[in-house]
């Protein structure tokens, strides 16, 4: 299934949702949620881009690490720190997340 920069997006708010639980840095917290915004409203589609192997553009807030990420999300559909994430927390804190408008 293709993974579009929606779904990359998607991925890094619940990443920042799940820190933001934890009680992690705000900063980090922040981090995640910019750069969801700067993937979702990205013009091009990274994970063609990648697929195709191409370099990552220069995408304000997306560092090395995210940038590495990215990667991960679209050659595999998955992120493994997502899922350690989800591994930390209890089961019913993240079907929470699920619930619109919490």
């Amino acid at each position: 299934m293709p993974v579009h920069n929606a779904d990359i997006a998607a991925i890094f708010e619940e990443i920042a949702d799940l820190l933001e639980i934890q009680g992690a840095n705000p900063f980090r917290v922040r981090a995640y949620r910019n750069a969801a915004r700067s993937v979702g409203d990205y013009g091009r589609d990274l994970a063609g881009l990648i697929a195709k192997g191409q370099a990552l553009p220069k995408i304000p807030g997306i560092g090395e690490d995210l940038a590495g990420k990215i990667h991960e999300i679209a050659e595999t559909g998955h992120c493994s720190f997502l899922e350690r994430l989800h591994r930390e927390l209890p089961a019913a804190i993240t079907e929470l997340l699920k619930i619109p408008g919490l």
